[in-house]
């Protein structure tokens, strides 16, 4: 029996050792070397795999630079210094890069927020928004269970007083936000002029139901609307909706906003100041 034993193990053993010969060997021979520029871009990127950029990750990206010619621009987490040495690397020209930022479509904090039942369940939105929206009479608001922050690598959303806040000094635009809100009411918009203002609202509820369930929301009074001729702001199915390219003018839009009866209309990083 011990000798089977014996067999059998050095049977394995032998085995394994002209495997692992045989991988060594094909690695040696079928290895693809890596362009040594991809991992020097590779190495003045941030590492941080968000996606921004619309790539599976850094190295994916220094990869698509290097190969395809993609725009080292489409970062918009690396660093100043680092992003001009990539350039040059690529053989670029470096250019401005606008900020793009999240905005949540959604201004009702805990006391604007009408409940029909109470929720008990897993502390998610995903998971809250499959049974009655956790409750909530608006089926469009936010809910501020969080999966926004779960998923957010730069620590730029936070939930207060049940409502989700982008902190825009943190935020890249990477959209891992827009993807994880089951309710479709964060987007991405570039911020090209000093402010930019926005409905924080997503209801296409009628204004006697709105008035009802919320104070915040918009009415789809169409006020913005009439009041600029330029069509800053179009009222579509009972909802607000700004032209952000036509947001350079600054005053005129801040006018509209000012206007507006339910203040609605915020202004970009002025979301939470009582004076909007």
């Amino acid at each position: 029996m011990d000798n089977i034993i014996f067999a059998s193990v050095f049977s394995m053993a032998g085995l394994a050792m002209i495997f692992a010969t045989i991988l060594a060997f094909a690695d040696k021979k079928l290895r693809v070397e890596e362009d040594p520029l991809v991992d020097e871009i590779n190495h003045l990127l941030p590492g941080i795999n968000c996606g921004a950029c619309g790539f599976l990750s850094c190295h994916d990206f220094a990869e698509h630079i290097v190969t395809d010619g993609a725009d080292p621009m489409k970062c918009r987490v690396v660093a100043e210094e680092h992003r001009e040495k990539i350039c040059k690397l690529a053989g670029v020209e470096e250019s401005a890069v606008s900020q793009t930022v999240a905005l949540v479509h959604c201004s009702a904090k805990s006391e604007n927020k009408k409940f029909q039942a109470d929720y008990i369940g897993v502390e998610t939105c995903s998971a809250a928004n499959l049974v009655f929206g956790a409750g909530m009479e608006c089926q469009y608001g936010c809910m501020g269970l969080g999966d926004c922050v779960s998923v957010c690598p730069f620590d730029a959303i936070s939930i207060q007083d049940s409502l989700a806040v982008v902190d825009i000094n943190k935020c890249t635009g990477c959209g891992k936000c827009v993807e994880a809100c089951p309710r479709g009411i964060i987007d991405l918009q570039d911020r090209k002029y000093d402010k930019l203002f926005y409905v924080a609202c997503s209801s296409h509820d009628d204004l006697i139901r709105v008035r009802k369930i919320c104070a915040v929301g918009c009415i789809g009074c169409g006020i913005c609307e009439k009041l600029s001729p330029e069509k800053y702001f179009k009222i579509n199915e009972k909802l607000s909706y700004p032209d952000y390219s036509k947001q350079d003018k600054i005053d005129e839009v801040q006018k509209l906003k000012d206007k507006c009866p339910t203040k609605v209309i915020k202004e970009l990083g002025q979301e939470m100041s009582p004076k909007t």
